[in-house]
């Protein structure tokens, strides 16, 4: 189980990869060419504190890594401008808090077409490795800490039409044409955000106590690939039926770690709504806010949301049966670097708060529409401070 984390952030505008192949009069030559890569408008922040991630706050760099391919996946490699030594191609947390970074490579075989670019491996890949980690699934138990996502984007080179001078060692200023390609690194996941709960009583409410308890997700993927976020393996279940309350009951009070782990698709809490405080925030044992959090594999598969409560003492749940934007408009594709935060619009607008409708908690009828606000997430490059 986890709350979410306090966030530190900063930004990655872009990463701009240029190319330049050098000119000869000879139109049989391949002459190398020179990749320049760069950086451009990085800001590096001291530590921010948050009890969420807001509009505007992006996701965590840690560490990036450049590779130069081909279509075939073969790797080139390159050099500083004056062909004195090889060409930095790796930035650990050091390197990033010295601000922006301007990244060349020069005589690289005329054959690279590619770029990629992969972050918060944690460590300088060889190629072998930054191979088997393209060519293996990543789990979502790995991708739920916002810190350590592994983030991966892939550009082709394309010419832009300039020129710039590239001076060597030998003493010759060569004149080369650039290319460009636009590197936007991005997480696997979709992240769903929770502060709280909003029950909307009737005029006279039906009952007078409701105690929320635990929040649980199923229905998700449990692997997808780096480079193409493929999704694989049958989506995760804990509970089958949803008419059949021994199933769910027997799932949600299951105390056995063995049947139960304790893992991120799930939160117990202890929180009371009344009508005359029908608005509630998850807090720790301190009473200080504590939302949650939970990331899923973006994808058009809708995972369920169960909630666990008692009203006026007598057990119930809900699940969801939808997310959406609007009260017409479904959410049926979940998108990657997406927050999906929990809104009672209408009631308490953008509060994270999930709505419930008191009628809503019956036997009968467990299910919940629920709506959610959806904002961007960008990418952040951040060092430690102590």
């Amino acid at each position: 189980m986890k709350l979410s984390k306090l966030m530190l952030s900063a930004s990655l505008a872009a990463i701009a990869l240029v190319s330049c192949n050098k000119q000869d009069t000879t139109p049989e030559s391949k002459r190398l060419r020179s990749v320049d890569i760069s950086i451009e408008n990085i800001v590096i922040t001291k530590a921010a504190a948050g009890d969420k991630i807001n509009a505007g706050d992006a996701v965590v760099v840690n560490d990036f890594q450049i590779f130069l391919t081909d279509a075939s996946n073969n790797e080139y490699t390159g050099k500083v401008k004056d062909g004195s030594a090889a060409a930095q191609s790796y930035w650990d947390a050091a390197d990033l808090s010295e601000g922006a970074i301007n990244a060349e490579f020069h005589y690289v075989d005329p054959n690279c077409t590619k770029v990629v670019a992969i972050a918060n491996m944690g460590k300088q890949l060889t190629f072998a490795e930054y191979q088997a980690v393209t060519e293996t699934k990543i789990s979502i138990d790995d991708q739920q800490d916002t810190k350590n996502l592994v983030l991966y984007d892939a550009k082709d080179l394309v010419a832009t039409g300039n020129q710039h001078p590239d001076e060597n060692i030998d003493g010759i200023t060569y004149v080369s044409d650039v290319f460009k390609a636009d590197l936007v690194m991005t997480p696997r996941v979709s992240r769903f955000e929770v502060d709280g709960f909003t029950v909307k009583f009737n005029e006279e409410p039906k009952y007078q106590n409701i105690n929320i308890t635990q929040i649980a997700f199923q229905n998700y993927y449990p692997y997808t690939t780096v480079v193409d976020g493929t999704e694989s393996d049958n989506p995760v279940i804990h509970m089958d039926n949803f008419a059949n309350q021994a199933d769910v009951y027997g799932w949600l009070d299951e105390t056995d770690p063995a049947l139960k782990p304790a893992a991120w698709y799930w939160d117990t809490f202890d929180v009371t709504i009344t009508p005359e405080a029908p608005t509630a925030d998850i807090k720790d044992a301190d009473g200080n806010k504590a939302p949650l959090a939970y990331h899923i594999f973006s994808c058009d598969l809708v995972p369920v949301m169960v909630i666990k409560l008692t009203a006026d003492g007598q057990p119930a749940y809900l699940y969801s049966k939808g997310f959406y934007k609007d009260a017409d408009t479904p959410v049926t594709t979940f998108e990657e670097g997406k927050i999906y935060r929990m809104s009672a619009k209408g009631e308490v607008e953008n509060d994270g708060s999930i709505p419930i409708d008191e009628d809503d908690i019956d036997p009968m009828d467990r299910c919940l529409e629920i709506t959610v606000d959806v904002v961007d997430w960008a990418v952040e490059l951040v060092y430690p401070e102590f």
